[in-house]
């Protein structure tokens, strides 16, 4: 049976997915929205960049403080 995740796991996935999503859809908006949509687009994709990032940071962090208490 898979182990249940901490709340602290789940806020991490999430903060991810939604980097993720960001990033992936970022371009589709710039393409349906008015012409001039750059800035919405770096504005977007920089906002995925940092949320992933940061979700990937905490994950590290986590998982490094777990080994080191053994």
């Amino acid at each position: 049976m898979a182990e249940r995740k901490s709340v602290r796991e789940r806020i991490e996935d999430a903060v991810r997915e939604v980097g993720v999503l960001l990033m992936a859809f970022a371009p589709l908006d710039a393409v349906l929205a008015e012409p001039n949509a750059r800035p919405r687009l770096l504005l977007f994709l920089l906002l995925g960049v940092m949320l992933f990032l940061l979700a990937v940071m905490l994950e590290q962090r986590r998982t490094h403080g777990r080994r080191r208490h053994r």
